[in-house]
């Protein structure tokens, strides 16, 4: 079952927008879009957090800000696609900040209650080093 569904949007946009963005009828263009909004907040996510556990859920079980911001990135998307000069001012809004959070969160600045990666499945890339070499000192 897909992460989000036709009725996730009715809150963010009317259905005529919609229609007018994705003009097929089996909706390909707007599930492209979906992908691709996933995709783009797995690619700022990675590494800290669980994302197959947050993306594989659905209905009540979803965060909801996640699937805020990914109906807003995949409309951006869409407008993108179709009218990349005219995109309302409030969608450009909406996706840049979807983008700054999705920034924030990932550098680890900005505290979220997504699931962190089970510690036993993180091989983290922390490097312990020196500049010195070691000696045989005795204390």
């Amino acid at each position: 079952m897909a992460f989000l569904t036709d009725d996730d949007y009715g809150v963010q946009t009317q259905a005529d927008v919609l229609n007018l963005l994705d003009k097929t009828e089996d909706k390909r263009e707007l599930r492209k879009a979906e992908r691709m909004a996933i995709s783009q907040i797995k690619k700022r996510l990675a590494g800290r957090y669980d994302l197959t556990n947050i993306f594989n859920k659905t209905g009540d079980d979803r965060d909801e800000y996640i699937v805020m911001i990914t109906i807003d990135i995949a409309i951006y998307h869409l407008y993108a696609k179709k009218a990349p000069r005219q995109i309302p001012e409030y969608r450009q809004l909406r996706y840049n900040d979807a983008m700054t959070w999705l920034e924030d969160v990932g550098n680890g600045t900005s505290p979220t209650d997504l699931p962190p990666i089970p510690s036993d499945d993180y091989s983290g890339q922390v490097r312990i080093f020196s500049l010195y070499k070691p000696n045989n000192n005795k204390y």
